[in-house]
């Protein structure tokens, strides 16, 4: 009697845990078959892929003709506004520098001894009409004392017109100096270099290219008529991997949309402290209003 009620609690114990197990197990499929599917339902709806483009790009070049001697920067450096990027081989117009100064400097001295000749004619052509007076000199000798006078001063006047134009032609010999040394106009890192030491480069073509990343412009393709509800300013989030999310703001829209596609390009900024680089694949999270057109 108690072997039999003994197999009889068994048997309905085995029972239950088969029924709960059975249950359980069912619930588990359901709820994981229900939860990747509301997900990327959402993700298909919302998140719209992009990629990053660099603030800007530009290319750099000397302004003047000449030879390479110095490289300072390599490709892919950060440099920093007013870094030294290259030199040209200065040494011929170093010297050329050096001349004009000589000249300027032999100006400045007929002045000195321009004024000092002045001062003699003056005193005598001064004298020479107080002493007409006396009968001690004629008209013809008073006249030349004055032409003497004049020719100094004259003389001097000619002297500053040479320091102006000297100084004139040395402001423009040291502005090409200058120019012959290039530096970074702004923040950025270098993408590619041209050209190297011994190059003889041409102004019309660059020397090197760089990128400005410290803002990464982000382009989403978005509905052309749903964009008529963005305005400049307004905040959408971008990641790289889904999971981790930054603002970035609008600040461009193509004005022109695609009618084949229905799509209109725009641009957002995206700050990039960390120096990121561009041309990377990103994710957009489109408001709603965006995602609902999308989903149409």
């Amino acid at each position: 009697m108690a072997k039999a009620m003994y197999i009889t609690r068994f048997i309905r114990r085995s029972v239950l845990g088969a029924a709960v197990l059975a249950c359980g197990l069912g619930i588990g499929t359901v709820a994981s078959a229900q939860q990747p599917s509301q997900s990327a339902a959402v993700n298909e709806r919302n998140i719209q892929p992009a990629f990053t483009l660099p603030n800007k790009e530009y290319k750099i070049s000397f302004p003047t003709m000449g030879v390479i001697k110095e490289v300072k920067i390599k490709e892919g450096d950060v440099v920093k506004k007013g870094d030294v990027l290259m030199k040209q081989d200065d040494s011929e117009d170093r010297a050329e520098l050096r001349v004009l100064d000589a000249a300027i400097k032999q100006s400045k001295g007929g002045i000195v001894v321009g004024e000092a000749k002045l001062r003699v004619a003056e005193s005598e052509y001064k004298s020479k009409l107080a002493l007409k007076k006396a009968g001690a000199f004629n008209d013809l000798e008073v006249e030349r004392a004055q032409a003497e006078r004049d020719v100094a001063a004259a003389q001097i006047e000619q002297a500053k017109d040479e320091v102006a134009q000297g100084e004139a032609k040395r402001e423009k010999q040291s502005t090409h100096v200058e120019n012959m040394t290039l530096k970074a106009d702004m923040d950025g890192v270098v993408k590619d270099l041209i050209n190297d030491v011994g190059s003889n480069v041409d102004p019309t073509r660059p020397v090197m290219t760089m990128v400005d990343n410290s803002t990464l412009l982000v382009e989403v393709q978005v509905p052309a008529i749903a964009s008529l509800q963005l305005k400049k300013g307004d905040t959408m989030r971008v990641s790289y991997d889904r999971k981790t999310w930054r603002d970035a703001k609008l600040s461009f829209m193509s004005p022109q949309a695609d009618a084949q596609s229905g799509m209109r390009m725009i641009r957002l900024e995206l700050p990039n402290p960390q120096g990121e680089p561009s041309g990377l694949q990103a994710f957009v999270e489109l408001p709603e209003k965006l995602a609902t057109a999308a989903a149409k």
